[in-house]
């Protein structure tokens, strides 16, 4: 390996996270989310990982559950947001794919299944969040439906919080109380399960009666919002330094010459860029470590590489690696300074950064 940018992959936190996070729900299933390639973190490895631990795995799509199946993973798998075609009705049963419900369309496909199979269901309550999901005056109709069909082994009331990272939020009270109450409508013969935590909801421990939860983000050691947590570093980025040069005063650091050099200063050229994942929006200043020193990002981050200033740094020199993100440079700190978030920066790492796994 020629261009040695890589990503550390530390497997064993992200099964302290899941284990964190079935601890503050602790009745509760824990579903962990994999979609998207497990945030960046790679599906496979992961659910790999995890096999022998979970409860179940949560994938946005059938063809990233088929991945996992074909990596001869054994647990439960959820398809978050159900299926798009009434075809892959026979290949998640095939599966044993557990199946959301969110619209009448897959409701329909679900009523003309002739095979065997008997799925779990999970019926989608759009309570508040505007996008997927039953609205409250068409739920009952559709729990009905399904409690009705002999290819349903088990229906579980799903919802999905979309302002849980704000704590004490009037919308998220609103949601839970219309959960709440379809919950009680629905479990007036039989108890009917229900689903609604994502990670914020985990952390702030909202309706701790849940069944299932559903760990996303905190799975790989970020928070959605600001509070105390256990969450370990999951992913450390480094990249190593290519070229040193001194620059004197007046003179311009990358495209736009946007970074004017006070002083003279001692630039280093990092073998990272946002061709690889990292966030061309983030600014001058922004945290790296290198060389037990925290060093600033200067100038525009370019395709394969960014400048950062190691006058400070003791003993820089070629080659020594840079942390983008990791144990020393928390990845919200990154996240905040480039304006996005954390799930954008671990999605967006691309196949040219190399993933190192690591069990210990």
């Amino acid at each position: 390996m020629s261009r040695k940018t890589t990503a550390v992959i530390h497997l064993a936190a992200i099964k302290h996270n899941y284990l964190y996070a079935k601890s503050r729900v602790p009745h509760a299933k824990a579903i962990a989310i994999v979609k998207a390639n497990a945030y960046g973190h790679g599906a496979k490895e992961v659910a790999s990982s995890l096999d022998s631990t979970v409860d179940a795995f949560g994938v946005a799509c059938i063809e990233e559950a088929i991945a996992l199946r074909q990596a001869n993973i054994k647990s439960d798998i959820l398809l978050l947001e159900g299926i798009f075609e009434e075809s892959e009705l026979a290949v998640a049963a095939a599966n044993n794919f557990m199946l959301v419900v969110a619209g009448q369309h897959q409701l329909h496909w679900l009523s003309d299944y002739q095979g065997d199979h008997r799925f779990d269901v999970f019926l989608k309550l759009d309570s508040g969040m505007g996008r997927l999901g039953f609205l409250a005056e068409a739920i009952d109709a559709a729990f009905d439906r399904l409690r009705a069909l002999k290819c349903v082994k088990q229906i579980i009331l799903m919802s999905h919080f979309c302002c849980a990272d704000e704590l004490h939020s009037s919308v998220t009270q609103k949601q839970l109380a219309q959960v709440e109450e379809i919950q009680a409508r629905f479990s007036q013969s039989q108890k009917v399960a229900v689903s609604v935590s994502n990670s914020a909801g985990i952390l702030a421990q909202l309706y701790p009666q849940q069944d299932f939860i559903r760990p996303g983000i905190m799975l790989y050691g970020a928070a959605p919002m600001s509070c105390d947590n256990d969450l370990k570093n999951t992913m450390t980025l480094t990249a190593p330094i290519i070229s040193l040069k001194t620059y004197q005063q007046g003179d311009s650091i990358g495209y736009g010459a946007t970074y004017i050099c006070e002083n003279q200063r001692l630039i280093a050229v990092v073998a990272i860029g946002y061709a690889d994942g990292y966030p061309r929006h983030a600014k001058t200043g922004t945290h790296v470590y290198v060389n037990n020193t925290i060093a600033p990002l200067v100038g525009r981050v370019s395709m394969d590489m960014i400048t950062i200033d190691v006058t400070n740094v003791p003993k820089v020199k070629l080659g020594d690696d840079v942390e983008l993100f990791g144990g020393h440079v928390a990845i919200n700190d990154l996240a905040d300074d480039a304006q996005t978030i954390s799930y954008e920066i671990f999605t967006k790492m691309t196949a040219r950064v190399y993933r190192q796994y690591q069990d210990n």
